[in-house]
């Protein structure tokens, strides 16, 4: 699904939801990796309390591990390069961005989890803990359809209040730039206001986008709202988002779009 090779993208990482009959991250990364010739690891990790001893242990990692070469079966039939990683661990939830960090990979697929606002406050979700403890861009996906819009939206910032916020905006908007001319995808760029930012000045942010006043939207509301409104306007196959230390955006925006969710890591 992707038109050109990435530069830089060898290494996929796609996490694997042992209770999921159908893995759209897998499916996903099958896509990339084609397009990339990049290699492909499918992790998996798994905990039971019923199984207490070592060799009550060795029998689910036996029968999750041939669980995996079997859903793996059709997508090294695609010619992609595909390594099996599978891990005990009951803190799962942390496990995933450590066993990444440790593949040295250069992109992270994950399935989405939908959550109601407070549940995602209250707890530390698996999406949000991967977000917060990984440096790697994320990609998490909500679901097995084509990208056959080939839309890409950006969030930016409309008015950065200072320059960290504005070099980070200059980052995002380099990234999505980038990832539109490696995937043929049209880009778009959004920005959400509220308060004293309802006046939209479509003509600056087209030129701090460096896109044409024809692909850049406004949407009222706070972030993961105003964005997400946008994304339903012109029907994005994939939303594009910083996520900056401290912000809860990204992880508001997964509950918000029935959309991929590209999120790029702190730095």
């Amino acid at each position: 699904m992707v038109a050109e090779k990435a530069p830089g993208l060898s290494k996929v990482f796609a996490v694997i939801d042992p209770a999921r009959l159908i893995q759209p991250a897998l499916i996903k990364g099958e896509w990339i990796c084609q397009s990339n010739d990049a290699e492909l690891t499918a992790y998996c990790c798994i905990y039971s309390e019923d199984a207490t001893s070592e060799a009550d242990q060795q029998r689910e990692l036996d029968l999750t591990r041939e669980w995996l070469e079997r859903i793996v079966t059709r997508t090294r039939s695609e010619g992609v390069d595909v390594k099996v990683q599978l891990e005990w661990n009951k803190d799962w939830r942390k496990a995933i961005p450590a066993a990444a960090s440790a593949a040295n990979t250069d992109l992270i697929i994950k399935t989405a989890s939908k959550h109601t606002a407070i549940r995602r406050r209250l707890m530390k979700t698996s999406d949000w803990t991967l977000l917060r403890e990984t440096k790697t861009p994320v990609l998490l996906v909500s679901g097995t359809e084509a990208w056959e819009n080939r839309t890409l939206l950006v969030a930016v910032k409309q008015n950065p209040e200072d320059a960290t916020h504005e070099e980070l905006n200059q980052k995002i908007v380099d990234m999505a730039h980038t990832v539109a001319a490696n995937t043929g995808f049209e880009l778009y760029a959004a920005a959400a206001v509220t308060g004293d930012d309802m006046f939209f000045d479509r003509q600056r942010f087209a030129d701090a986008c460096r896109l044409p006043r024809n692909r850049v939207r406004s949407g009222a509301g706070a972030a993961h709202k105003g964005i997400a409104d946008v994304a339903d306007e012109i029907d994005a196959d994939i939303v594009l988002v910083g996520n900056p230390e401290g912000s809860d955006t990204a992880g508001s925006l997964i509950d918000q779009v029935n959309r991929d969710v590209f999120v790029l890591p702190p730095d």
